[in-house]
């Protein structure tokens, strides 16, 4: 089956955002009412404001930049796999910056409403990414 030409765009652009580095970018992808969940470090995240300061945190201090590899896509939402890179250039909480490069394997499963995405599962290995650090 094809995947739904519109929110392969939508899911075309989203991966763009995160790419620019630029979150501003990144939030018009998303309703006000987002339910965003990072399955690797235990976090539920409500709503936009939720959402923009969890990216701020961590998002910008790992640098990251995505590399989807797979992507399903209906009128209902997606599915994607890609791999998660960057430098630990800034402080995380409780994690000192490393200055290391990592790369870490995941995939998304989203819910897209009105050209939005409404609901957020990212599953990825925080052990790994920690390893690659030298933080674990």
């Amino acid at each position: 089956m094809p995947n739904d030409p519109e929110t392969e765009e939508l899911v075309k652009g989203y991966v763009r955002a995160i790419g620019s580095g630029d979150l501003e970018r990144v939030w018009a992808f998303y309703a006000d009412n987002i339910v965003y969940e990072d399955t690797a470090v235990n976090q539920v995240y409500y709503g936009i404001d939720a959402v923009k300061e969890f990216y701020t945190k961590s998002m910008s201090a790992l640098g990251v930049r995505w590399l989807v590899d797979t992507c399903y896509a209906t009128d209902e939402g997606f599915a994607i796999a890609w791999h998660m890179g960057g430098i630990h250039e800034h402080d995380l909480p409780g994690m000192p910056a490393t200055g290391k490069f990592f790369t870490v394997p995941g995939a998304s499963i989203a819910r897209v409403k009105n050209g939005k995405i409404v609901r957020n599962r990212d599953f990825w290995n925080n052990l790994d990414l920690l390893r690659q650090l030298g933080l674990a």
